[in-house]
């Protein structure tokens, strides 16, 4: 289960994510990350509290990031993982 909290930031928000990125919640997350994009200019995630990634949710953190996504207050298994060390 994860879920996803929009918090108001100062112009762009942020979406906390709390427990595991896996399985549906992976288009889950995609979703909420194009809403927030079709009416903010940015978005940020706070990756604080995911618990566990699976490949597609690597795959989507990847592909997110490198589109310009920022991430802030990720553990540090969140880190490897964006790092490739868990690849």
């Amino acid at each position: 289960m994860l879920r996803i909290t929009q918090v108001s930031g100062n112009g762009a928000p942020t979406l906390k994510l709390e427990g595991n990125l896996a399985g549906a919640w992976v288009g889950e997350l995609q979703q909420a990350v194009a809403v927030c994009l079709s009416r903010w200019p940015a978005v940020q995630l706070d990756l604080s509290e995911v618990r566990y990634v699976d490949a597609n949710g690597a795959a989507l953190l990847h592909t997110l990031t490198n589109e310009g996504v920022a991430v802030c207050n990720r553990s540090r298994f969140v880190a490897q993982l964006l790092e490739g060390g868990n690849r």
